[in-house]
């Protein structure tokens, strides 16, 4: 049934079921999107989701999130809410119930679940503010130029994840 998601998809899931959505927005699962793909670059040599990242005021963006979360709510795998919250917005993800039936073990490698719950591990209670702080220390967002495409070469730096 979910072997036809394809893992930017997969990822996506996963950090909404396992990365503390009470402090995961459309931001900060931007970042986690990054760490994902930048780490296992960085250790592998090749991108999980095959995304591309844009430098932007916020850190590191992919550029096609916005269609992947469509596509996700638009197949009943998950919902968005967004709410007022102080001076702009807060959004919210909500996993549906066929979204809580995928077994990732079988649709990621073992290093790539490993790397998934790492981040997890590492970011859980990271708020947005902190983690787009963060990627503003590393090469690939400062050695980038504003809304161009990030050099995935960059990567080789990041160690806030071993």
């Amino acid at each position: 049934m979910n072997s036809n998601l394809s893992k930017y998809k997969l990822a996506i899931l996963y950090f909404i079921q396992n990365c503390n959505n009470v402090y995961l927005g459309e931001v900060k699962l931007n970042k986690l999107l990054y760490y994902l793909d930048f780490l296992s670059y960085r250790d592998y040599n090749k991108s999980v989701t095959k995304e591309t990242y844009i430098k932007n005021h916020f850190g590191p963006t992919p550029q096609n999130i916005t269609t992947e979360l469509q596509e996700l709510i638009q197949d009943e795998y998950i919902t968005k809410k967004k709410e007022d919250h102080r001076d702009s917005h807060k959004t919210s993800f909500n996993l549906q119930n066929k979204a809580n039936k995928i077994d990732y073990g079988n649709l990621f490698s073992k290093d790539e679940v490993v790397l998934l719950k790492k981040i997890c591990e590492t970011f859980k209670n990271w708020n947005t503010s902190m983690i787009v702080d963060q990627t503003h220390l590393e090469a690939p967002w400062f050695y980038s130029d504003f809304g161009q495409k990030i050099d995935f070469e960059l990567s080789k730096s990041i160690d806030i994840i071993s």
